[in-house]
């Protein structure tokens, strides 16, 4: 595969055997197996002529419902009303890939869109976030390192990470997501000090949870190459794909014109790549789909249907139905829609920070998902120096710390905040920006009177000294700084509470066991 028309270079990665997940599967993974009873309904629902006495399953007229009727956006009606459709939206999920309408929708919508090279396969599943779990506890046992963004998504460290005791080490990045030296240093690292290396790269590589960061194909093939070369599987969690989108020109691209993915590179079946319906359909659905090698992916069906049983059978069913009625020419529209209404929301904060924040913030133009990623300048080392004000100015935003791997460390000073404008009113993101602005011009004059007063800082403590970095090319390169700042009303003691201990064990503290910036 060569590289596409901002790519210049030839791909940089080599076809080599299939991944041997059994020297990747932790002690859960060895053990998982699939249910007896499970065995026994998968094996024989649907077959003609069978008499089953094997399954404790509800009888179709013992459900409530006989029929179903939704009414779309548009106006147009959706009835659900095939006695065979309907009974198997109130029924166990029987089926292991998932309802057999709905995985064969995604499984050509996925191969339309990212051609996987390897032999994979797909499931239907609950939504990213159970799915990110079963991999890790597939994959790792406790005290096991994941490799990741040095700014993630809080909850897969807060969540998973933390309470299965495996540990997170943050990869330095620019731009343009995770620096391919940085990936391939952290590894070095990890092979001179011995022990288990880590074999699990998790990355959000498109709208990137907090960043905003769009991964570019050039750089999804170094760090393909780079786990190729050390045998590190690639969980590419991509909830945002579908909402690309150019905020200057409005102009929608559609479902193929979103660029080539990690999926679409995975010459020997080392890519997990997690699609959802959360942020194209509907979160409540909780529903989305997993596509990996078959390996992989039959120890995923075993814990999917051992944990939970399978997806729920009325969002698949619903879904389905929806699709089916859509046509791919209808999806893509919605998908366009919803293009369009994600890069204006994008374009009205970005018009209004640059009207209200220059010479207070820099940030980068979103291009996709739901987030803008600003560095705050004003004298702020740390965000959480301005929550308290924001807070009596009705404003919320994160602060970027309980987003880094380092986050919970007293003396890791970031002057990082997410914002969303994916749920605000066009009014609100304009007003939410102007406050934000109006506090941390505030604490700059506040600030600046205090040293003009002899006093460091309004709290007596000197604060933590950032370098500077280039918002353009770094978002999520942070010097740690040496001195405590200060932990008043700290956002650590409202989100990690007495998480904090757990937290740092979760996180590698040896100085020479981090990537600079992390």
């Amino acid at each position: 595969m060569t590289a596409t028309t901002d790519d210049r270079e030839a791909s940089p990665y080599q076809h080599v055997a299939a991944v041997d997940y059994t020297q990747h599967f932790g002690q859960e993974g060895h053990a998982r197996k699939l249910a007896s009873l499970r065995v026994l309904l998968s094996a024989f629902t649907g077959v003609p002529g069978i008499i089953g006495l094997h399954g404790g399953l509800p009888p179709a007229d013992a459900f409530p419902f006989t029929e179903m009727s939704f009414t779309l956006r548009d106006g147009t009606k959706m009835q659900i009303s095939d006695p065979a459709q309907v009974a198997a939206a109130q029924q166990y999920s029987v089926t292991l890939r998932g309802y057999p309408a709905l995985y064969e929708w995604v499984k050509k919508h996925t191969w339309a869109l990212h051609s996987p090279p390897a032999d994979h396969d797909i499931v239907v599943t609950c939504g990213s976030n159970h799915t990110i779990e079963m991999i890790m506890s597939l994959l790792m046992d406790k005290g096991d390192t994941v490799l990741c963004e040095s700014y993630t998504y809080p909850h897969m460290i807060e969540s998973l990470v933390i309470p299965r005791g495996f540990r997170v080490q943050g990869i330095e990045t620019d731009g343009e997501g995770i620096i391919p030296g940085a990936l391939s240093k952290a590894l070095e690292q990890h092979t001179v000090r011995g022990g288990k290396p880590p074999r699990l790269l998790y990355t959000v590589p498109v709208g990137q949870n907090p960043t905003g960061v769009v991964t570019p194909l050039h750089r999804r093939q170094q760090i393909y190459a780079v786990c190729q070369k050390n045998d590190v599987v690639i969980l590419e969690d991509d909830p945002y794909f579908y909402l690309q989108f150019s905020a200057s020109s409005m102009a929608p691209r559609g479902l193929h014109n979103l660029g080539a993915s990690y999926l679409s590179l995975d010459t020997d079946g080392r890519v997990i790549r997690l699609d959802s319906f959360s942020k194209v359909l509907a979160p409540g659905l909780r529903l989305g789909w997993a596509t990996a090698a078959p390996a992989l992916l039959e120890k995923l069906i075993f814990h999917l249907h051992g944990s939970t049983l399978g997806p729920c059978a009325l969002s698949q069913v619903v879904v389905a139905a929806l699709l089916q009625q859509w046509g791919e020419q209808g999806f893509e529209q919605h998908v366009k829609d919803m293009q369009q209404g994600y890069a204006r929301r994008a374009h009205i904060l970005h018009t209004a920070a640059e009207e209200h924040l220059v010479g207070l913030a820099e940030w980068q133009e979103p291009q996709a998902g739901m987030f803008a990623w600003l560095k705050l300048s004003g004298g702020i080392k740390d965000a959480d120096e301005i929550l308290d004000k924001l807070k009596e100015e009705k404003v919320v935003v994160v602060p970027g710390r309980i987003a880094h791997c380092e986050g919970p460390r007293p003396n890791f000073a970031c002057p990082y905040i997410r914002v969303s404008f994916a749920s605000a009113t066009d009014a609100d993101l304009v007003e939410g920006i102007r406050r934000l602005a109006t506090v941390i011009r505030n604490f700059e004059q506040e600030t600046s009177a205090s040293h003009a007063n002899g006093v460091a800082g309004s709290n007596g403590n000197a604060s933590t000294h950032v370098p500077a970095s280039n918002s353009n090319t770094d978002p999520g390169n942070t010097d740690n700084g040496d001195s405590k700042h200060s932990k008043d009303r700290s956002v650590q003691e409202v989100v990690h509470d007495n998480e904090q201990m757990s937290l740092n064990d979760a996180v590698h503290t040896a100085a020479d066991s981090q990537p600079e910036g992390c």
